[in-house]
């Protein structure tokens, strides 16, 4: 298979037998390779930037692999990925080169597939990566449409949907899953409309007890029922000249669906225990996560209410259908949430796992992770086991290991590290973070093998 060409490596290494083994394997592959025979000949090379991959031995005369490493670190100019060449006695201290900016490390004598497997994840994570700056600087400017962060093609058609919509007085009905932000859509559709300095009023039909929910949305006067002391203006008459927002409108009983119906085609309420209509000016613009005309038909909901509240229907994306968002949202969250003065990074494998969840939660759910592991994160970086134990259980494996006839236990073990890595692509961290151990373990349970 060959590379896409835009992998260009640095190889360095004091043997010469090895630079011009590692250049011959990736250049077969297809990827552009230089080579130097020492630190300071590789720090020569990067000046000239241009390399996003650079694979280097840890053991050179002078500058070893690890000044090398810190020198790469060090200078803002320099940012490829770094894979080090170890021998297996260094293992140690080569795991905690990681944590100084290491990208991974390969132990000698290693096998052409280990080299090949860790070059194809950085290429990959190098693909994530621009893939996130792009659409982080293409919204650094104007990333929000009156509160709604998103830059996706299926968010735009929103936009250009409440723009065109704005400025009537029909009714709007806002469909979407629970989560997607219907409730900013419609705070949107307020905002870009004539009546935006005027109340939005909001009031979830789910959450009033059905007994209340009449003099909530209608008012009622001193005395109507038992515990009514004083006059009480309704929602309606709250949100007056502005826009009424009933969300979960799907939840409100048959009972009020008639009266709703009756006030929005007169115009006018009337409260609880008073005989007096009271005219109002109000936009109706009601959300709900059902298809409620599959609900009208069906007998579930007044089809007559049904056309009066949709003259415009709106349908907000769930977060899987609009995933070029999540980036920008994560990053939004984050500040909102706060890190507290800390300098957060997410790790590309938090961030490949927040592309590929299903998010049946949406927009809220990715909220609740992103804040989750805020606090949960050690070292200022988000790594896999920071995650939400769903999320987490999610990254497993789904197909089942398999195995025939009683074999040693040790056998069958490492068996089942090969199973986990192939899984995960060859990644030994988050195959570690899976199998919940270290990538030491990992790698000495591999060469335990005769």
């Amino acid at each position: 298979m060959n590379a896409t060409a835009t992998l260009r490596i640095l190889v360095v290494d004091d043997h010469q037998a090895m630079r011009e083994f590692l250049r011959d394997i990736l250049a077969e592959k297809g990827y552009p390779v230089e080579t130097a025979a020492d630190g300071p000949a590789a720090l020569r090379a990067l000046e000239g930037g241009g390399f996003h991959l650079v694979i280097s031995d840890i053991r050179m005369p002078g500058m070893d692999g690890v000044s090398l490493l810190d020198r790469i670190k060090a200078e803002a100019g320099f940012t490829p990925f770094v894979i080090l060449i170890t021998a297996f006695g260094d293992v140690d201290d080569t795991v905690r080169l990681l944590n100084r900016g290491a990208y991974d490390y390969v132990i000698k004598p290693f096998k052409l597939e280990q080299i090949l497997i860790a070059v194809r994840r950085a290429e990959r994570e190098l693909g994530l990566r621009r893939r996130v700056e792009e659409l982080e600087g293409r919204t650094a400017v104007e990333r929000s449409f009156h509160g709604i962060l998103g830059k996706s093609p299926a968010m735009e058609r929103i936009f250009s949907i409440i723009e065109k919509v704005a400025p009537a007085d029909g009714s709007v009905l806002i469909e979407g899953e629970t989560g997607t932000g219907k409730e900013l859509v419609a705070r949107a559709l307020h905002l870009a409309s004539p009546r935006a300095e005027r109340p939005f009023v909001a009031v979830n039909c789910a959450s009033i007890p059905e007994g209340l929910l009449e003099s909530e949305l209608f008012g009622h006067v001193r005395g109507a029922f038992t515990g009514a002391e004083q006059d009480k203006k309704g929602l309606f008459l709250e949100a007056d000249g502005g826009t009424l927002f009933l969300d979960e409108i799907g939840e409100l009983p048959p009972g009020l669906q008639a009266k709703l119906l009756r006030a929005i085609q007169e115009k006018q309420v009337k409260p609880v225990g008073d005989n007096r209509q009271i005219p109002f000016d109000v936009r109706i613009v009601t959300a709900t996560n059902r298809n409620l005309l599959h609900e009208a038909r069906d007998g579930r909901f007044r089809e007559d209410i049904y056309y009066r509240l949709s003259t415009f229907r709106l349908k907000v994306p769930p977060l899987r259908e609009r995933r070029e968002d999540i980036p920008i949202l994560t990053q939004e969250f984050a500040l909102r949430h706060g890190s507290r003065g800390r300098e957060i990074v997410f790790s590309p494998e938090v961030l490949r796992a927040f592309f590929d969840h299903g998010w049946p939660g949406n927009v809220r759910e990715l909220e609740s992770a992103v804040e989750r592991c805020l606090y949960v994160c050690e070292g200022g970086v988000v790594r896999l086991c920071d995650l939400p134990e769903e999320m987490f259980q999610d990254l497993r494996p789904r197909e089942e290991f398999r195995w025939t006839g009683i074999r040693p236990l040790e056998v069958v073990e490492r068996e089942y590290i090969r199973y986990v890595l192939d899984r995960c692509g060859g990644n030994k961290v988050q195959a570690a973070q899976l199998l919940r151990v270290n990538r030491k373990t990992i790698q000495r349970k591999l060469s335990e093998e005769s």
